[in-house]
């Protein structure tokens, strides 16, 4: 299991989950700490550390710390009442995972099929911490990436990399080792224009970036 710390999480707009409770949000919440917890309801480890969650959820409210539950499982009236019941347990916004399109992306990045399983992401959308929520090191974490929120003025987030295969390619060599540069990606051994497009495809494309 890789240790993703001090890597760009990716992004997800908030149309591919559905959410049962909160506000619905982009992932992960711009500008703000988050806890993205991916569980499931027939997973009896994932009800234990509900109550855990909740209680960092309330502890950093006032620091700005979101945090989404995301459930593997497609939205339907059973996982609607599985998070009725739940009550006060869940004290924070819980999402279903339309055709997985984030647990997998999450999961995949990180190597791991068990849950439950968690990322803190910091203010500037950089993974902090990946593993699983009940180690006492999450918490430490969540301590760390709230006080830096608190004292630490918002990073500048670098434009977003919307071009197609064919755009990159028309562009100067110079113009896409700067894009790579300026996010802190190697271009050692890309020594072809292709090698450049392909790695800027790779890393960049719908992943937020801060200087």
């Amino acid at each position: 299991m890789p240790d993703l710390a001090g890597t760009p999480c990716p992004t997800f707009q908030k149309g591919v989950l559905a959410f049962l409770k909160g506000q619905p949000t982009d992932l992960p919440c711009e500008g703000c700490p988050t806890i993205i917890e991916l569980w499931a309801s027939w997973c009896g480890p994932c009800r234990v550390v509900f109550p855990q969650i909740t209680s960092l959820a309330q502890k950093h409210e006032q620091q700005g710390l979101k945090v989404v539950g995301v459930c593997l499982e497609e939205l339907s009236p059973k996982l609607t009442a599985f998070v009725q019941q739940q009550g006060g347990n869940m004290g924070y916004t819980v999402a279903a995972d339309k055709g997985q399109k984030v647990s997998g992306q999450l999961m995949g990045a990180a190597q791991v099929t068990g849950i439950p399983y968690a990322f803190v992401v910091d203010r500037g959308g950089m993974i902090r911490y990946n593993g699983h929520p009940a180690d006492p090191q999450m918490e430490a974490v969540v301590e760390q990436v709230c006080k830096g929120a608190a004292e630490s003025k918002p990073q500048q987030q670098l434009p977003r990399i919307t071009q197609s295969r064919e755009e990159l390619s028309g562009m100067p060599v110079r113009a896409l080792k700067n894009i790579l540069q300026e996010r802190s990606i190697s271009t050692a051994g890309l020594a072809e224009k292709g090698d450049l497009v392909d790695c800027i495809l790779e890393r960049c494309v719908n992943v937020s970036y801060y200087a």
